[in-house]
Formats: structure tokens, C-alpha cells, sequence
């Protein structure tokens, strides 16, 4: 069947040129060394702005391969080359290339731990069946593939009522954001005690496809225990010590059952290093296809190298997480902490230079917000279980504060009706 196809691409290509321009197949992708060899030989001459036809591919060839010649002009004279099955033709190349790369990768894997008892082939042949999808990227566009790309998103902004990525779980949130985007580092900073981890987990709550979650900052118990309290509105603090009242019992089931079979996956390793964070989320998404990973939190990272200071360490693992999130195609959301200075300032709202240890999260995130609870500085405060988030940059649209309410004994964010500006 891939014989086939290969040689009716040829022939449809040689019929009709164009077709090359959203044809991203490469010469190693066919299964037979003569036919991916012609097929280059087509995709040299059209991308030079010559015609390919047997004339001038004859030309290209004739000099040491009459052989590869004479198939093609076979295959001009013997193909149907139906131009309306080239996209068909297409992915049985595609699919046919994929698995006999599958096939090498195992074969592979299998002689090292059967021979070299290499261990650390388990994670390349993870990494390298995970690029399978990804070689075939095409990075190239003329802006008229730019302006249907773009209308694309408009369509499914408008089918999905804007919101393009996954939901954050909060609406207003959505509304700026348009959710959480494939591909983007997504960092909020915050100091101790404003509820970072809970936002988090509520935001991981939310994700009603496959999930990830790098945990060094809790167990993976007291994460348990919160997704609990979330979804049945159990306080937090009495689950804990063990002082269940007899009406708390029913929302402690409804609670269980609303959690039991997410598919969400949750790594507690304390101070995972980036290294092991990478080969884990690869895992989950060749195992899995998580859909969004959520890391609490950058500075608890540890670099690929502890000798280095701290900020080196931090601006590696930020720069590690915006590669990740594009080589994934997924969503990266990362937690981070907050300079202690902000508490020394009138207004201890933080901002997006804050950020402990590192600028390089100021570069390389594509939305940073700040989270601050009035509270937790005034107990006295008008503004209580009131949290802003402010989005401080968001490379997809508006910046600017939201209000949104926390309840603290459920662990749960939820939308305001109204708020303040803060």
C-alpha cells in the first residue's frame, strides 16, 4: 500500500506542481530509496521555481541515476495520479513512516536493555517516539497560510464562546485570556499563604481532559485531600485534625466521587530536578496525552546542575518549561514565589519583576499574573475572601487585575458577581 502511494504522490506532483506547497512529506519518509529519492528531486526543482515534469527532472537525474530515471517516467505513464486522493495518499506515507520509525525505536530500546542493560534508553526511546508527531512540523508560511491560520482561530473563538485554550475554571479569567494556550509558559508569582498551590489545584480541577502535576511543594496525600475539599465543599481544616461532624460525612462522599477517575497524574518527588520533570511529563503525555501540565513551583526545581547559584538554576528551569510546553504542544502553568521585599512596601500588591531569583521569567512567560489577598497583611480588611489576580503581561490580549473570591476552609476560587478594582 505504501508503494503505491509513494508513486501516486509522484505522479500527482508531476501532473500538478502546486500541490508541492502543502505537501510537508520529506524524502525520508518513503519507505523505497528510488521513489524518495525522485520525490526530492521534484521538491528541489518546484522550490527553485522551475516546473517539474519528466524533462526536467531527466535533467536533474540523468548525470549517475538512469535507473531512478526510468522509473519515473513509468510512473507518469502508468499512475492514474488522481489529484483528489493526494491528501489520502499523503497520510499512508505518513502513517507507514511513523510506525517502521516506532518499530526502529523498539528494536532499538530492546537490544540495549537486552545487551548494554542501558537504562537510560528507556528515556530517549520515550523521547524519541514523543518527536515522531513533531518532525513533521512545517515552520515556514506565506502570509496567506498566516491569515487562514489566523481565521481558523476566530472560528473556534467564536464556536467555543472565546475561550480557544483549556479553561482556567474561573470565567473571567477566560474572558482575558481566552484560556490557557498549546505552547505557553504560564507563571503566577505570589508570597506564602495568598493560596497559590489552592489556585492551582483549582485550575487543575477544572481540566476536564489529561492532566499532569509536578507536586514538590505537598504530598501527594495532602493534594488528595484538597481535591476533596474542592469538589465537595468539605472544610479543609476538619478533615485534617479529625473533627468530621455528621453532616460533613455525605459531602466527604460526593466529594470522592466527583474526584475518582480523572485522569489526572500527580509526581510528589520533593525538589524534583528539571531533568526528571521533563522525562515525567514526556511519560505522561506518550502514556497519557496530557493535555496541560501544572508545576508547583519554579524556585523548588532544582537545575541540571545544584553547584550552580540559584538564579542559574531558576532561569534554566524557566527557559526548560517554555520549551517543554512547545515540544508537547500543551500548556504549562508554574507556580513561583515572590520576593520577600514586597511585604516592606506600602502597598504589598506584588508585580511582575518581583519574581524571586530570576528576570529570565519576565522573557520567557507568556502570561505572568500576581495573585494578593488583602487579608492576609489586614485581618480587619472590607476586602475579605476577596483574591486579586493580577495579569500582568498576556501575550494573547488585555492585562489588568481580577477579583475573584476564595473560600479558604473548601480551598476554592470562584468568579465574583462584582468586584473591585483594587
Amino acid at each position: 500500500m505504501s508503494l503505491q502511494a509513494e508513486q501516486e504522490i509522484i505522479a500527482c506532483l508531476m501532473r500538478k506542481n502546486s500541490l508541492m506547497q502543502d505537501c510537508e512529506l520529506t524524502p525520508n519518509q518513503f519507505e523505497y530509496e528510488a521513489l524518495g529519492e525522485i520525490y526530492g528531486a521534484i521538491s528541489q526543482l518546484i522550490t527553485s521555481g522551475q516546473v517539474a515534469d519528466i524533462v526536467t527532472i531527466g535533467d536533474l537525474m540523468r548525470g549517475n541515476r538512469q535507473d531512478h530515471l526510468r522509473l519515473a517516467i513509468d510512473i507518469s505513464k502508468e499512475s492514474a495520479a488522481r489529484i483528489s486522493g493526494f491528501d489520502a495518499y499523503k497520510n499512508i506515507i505518513i502513517k507507514s513512516f511513523k510506525k517502521r520509525t516506532a518499530m526502529n525505536i523498539a528494536t532499538s530500546l530492546q537490544f540495549n536493555l537486552s545487551e548494554n542493560d542501558d537504562l537510560d534508553s528507556i528515556d530517549k526511546a520515550i523521547s524519541d517516539l514523543m518527536s515522531i508527531d513533531t518532525s513533521k512540523a512545517k515552520y515556514s508560511h506565506t502570509l496567506d497560510e498566516c491569515v487562514i491560520a489566523g481565521l481558523a482561530i476566530v472560528e473556534d473563538a467564536f464556536e467555543s464562546q472565546g475561550i480557544v485554550g483549556i479553561s482556567t475554571g474561573l470565567q473571567a479569567l477566560d474572558d482575558c485570556l481566552g484560556g490557557f494556550h498549546k505552547t505557553d509558559l504560564i507563571v503566577i508569582g505570589a508570597r506564602p499563604a495568598m493560596g497559590k498551590t489552592a489556585l492551582l489545584l483549582n485550575m487543575a480541577n477544572a481540566v476536564k481532559e489529561g492532566s499532569g502535576i509536578i507536586s514538590s511543594e505537598q504530598g501527594h496525600a495532602q493534594a488528595g485531600l484538597r481535591f476533596i475539599s474542592m469538589n465537595g465543599s468539605v472544610d479543609s481544616q476538619k478533615m485534617r485534625t479529625g473533627k468530621m461532624e455528621e453532616d460533613d460525612w455525605p459531602k466527604l462522599t460526593a466529594g470522592v466521587s466527583l474526584v475518582k477517575g480523572r485522569p489526572c497524574h500527580i509526581n510528589d518527588e520533593p525538589g524534583i530536578s528539571i531533568t526528571k520533570l521533563v522525562k515525567q511529563a514526556r511519560e505522561w503525555k506518550f502514556k497519557y496525552d496530557i493535555k496541560i501540565l501544572f508545576v508547583d513551583y519554579i524556585q523548588k526545581i532544582k537545575g541540571s546542575d545544584v553547584r550552580k547559584n540559584k538564579t542559574d538554576q531558576v532561569t534554566e528551569v524557566t527557559g526548560t518549561l517554555k520549551n517543554l510546553a512547545r515540544e508537547l504542544n500543551i500548556p504549562v502553568v508554574a507556580l513561583a514565589q515572590v520576593k520577600r521585599d514586597v511585604e516592606s512596601r506600602p502597598n504589598k500588591r506584588p508585580g511582575m519583576g518581583d519574581m524571586s531569583d530570576a528576570s529570565e521569567i519576565e522573557k520567557e512567560a507568556d502570561v505572568i499574573m500576581t495573585m494578593y489577598r488583602d487579608e492576609v497583611y489586614s485581618p480587619d480588611t472590607m476586602y475579605k475572601g476577596i483574591c486579586e489576580l493580577d495579569v500582568c503581561k498576556n501575550r494573547h490580549g488585555p492585562i489588568g487585575v481580577i477579583n475573584t473570591s476564595f473560600i479558604g476552609r473548601y480551598m476554592q476560587f470562584k468568579d465574583l458577581n462584582s468586584g473591585y478594582g483594587g
